[in-house]
């Protein structure tokens, strides 16, 4: 299936080992770097015109830079956490602040969150803020189902055993966890589109497009996330080293907003609003109404959470 096409233009401005980095609006505006999920596509976040993250943050002023993953093939199935963290996205950071002459804002988004996470508590001062959103970081709680799954597992046999893991496969995992809600509301949606105009059927259609076409992982990399944060809570622990470097949750005094989504089945909002506690400066929080994806397309996010959000990073 082919990769869905983004809605707002951009321009490739450089490469890293392991990504492309995307420029999206003019670099007179303040930067503001997206560090996405290893899982999924961040096509996500520019679904359609109406619910884009990327234009309604071009439209708060800044200048927005995405960090697009490759996808690893077989040549990368051994990279690992800290190859991601230390090298590509310190990079990135970097390369901006080097062409801005200032930090960056940095924007993580689930995964995308646990590494932007790493980044600023290994070099809080190359960050001008941290943005969370639906980011796992206390993965003890009782209702989060990933983690529950997570326990069970070798994932070091597994990977070694296949290698990648495959986009396919975790698309499958992510459905399981809430069978009985996510596929009856998708076939109302499907039929709904007999009335609906032109675009309410390409936005249908985009989605999901995307929620099929996620890339394969890393192995190394899928493998010490799983067993890191969801199997030892590492974050929490203050457990979790790249490459001998320790990241502690309590080094990070750059203001720092989290965001969740309170009926979320992945990220449940007691992972997610774990972080304040843990860090070392002042963290703003905003729970919103509604489900993981809600938290990027929902007609309540883009009314609510991203003015919010818009307004605290100009504050900053």
């Amino acid at each position: 299936m082919a990769e869905t096409d983004p809605i707002t233009p951009s321009a490739v401005v450089t490469e890293t080992d392991n990504a492309t980095l995307h420029r999206y609006g003019t670099p007179d505006d303040p930067p503001l770097l997206i560090i996405y999920s290893l899982v999924n596509r961040p096509a996500i976040l520019d679904l359609s015109p109406e619910r884009s993250v990327i234009a309604r943050l071009l439209a708060g002023g800044f200048c927005v830079y995405l960090l697009a993953w490759y996808p690893p093939g077989a040549a990368r199935r051994y990279l690992g956490l800290a190859d991601y963290v230390l090298g590509d996205i310190t990079d990135a950071v970097d390369w901006v602040a080097d062409r801005h002459a200032m930090r960056p804002h940095l924007l993580g988004v689930c995964q995308g969150g646990v590494l932007a996470l790493c980044q600023t508590a290994l070099r809080p001062r190359q960050i001008r803020s941290l943005t969370t959103l639906a980011t796992p970081i206390a993965t003890d709680s009782a209702d989060d189902a990933l983690a529950r799954l997570a326990r069970g597992i070798d994932f070091d046999a597994l990977v070694t055993a296949t290698g990648n893991v495959t986009g396919e496969g975790l698309a499958t995992v992510f459905a399981s966890l809430k069978p009985f809600a996510l596929g009856p509301r998708r076939y109302n949606g499907l039929a709904a589109l007999a009335d609906a105009d032109a675009a309410a059927r390409d936005a249908f259609l985009r989605m999901e497009r995307w929620m099929y076409d996620g890339p394969d992982l890393a192995g190394q990399a899928f493998a010490e996330f799983a067993r890191e944060i969801y199997q030892n809570n590492a974050l929490i622990r203050d457990t979790l080293t790249l490459d001998g470097q320790p990241v502690r949750l309590a080094a990070i005094d750059t203001p720092v907003f989290n965001a969740w989504a309170e009926d979320d089945h992945l990220v449940p909002p007691a992972t997610a609003r774990a972080l304040a506690a843990h860090l070392g400066g002042d963290c703003a929080e905003h729970g919103l109404p509604g489900g993981h994806l809600g938290l990027f397309i929902g007609g309540r996010a883009h009314k609510q959470l991203y003015p919010a959000l818009l307004d605290w990073l100009r504050s900053h």
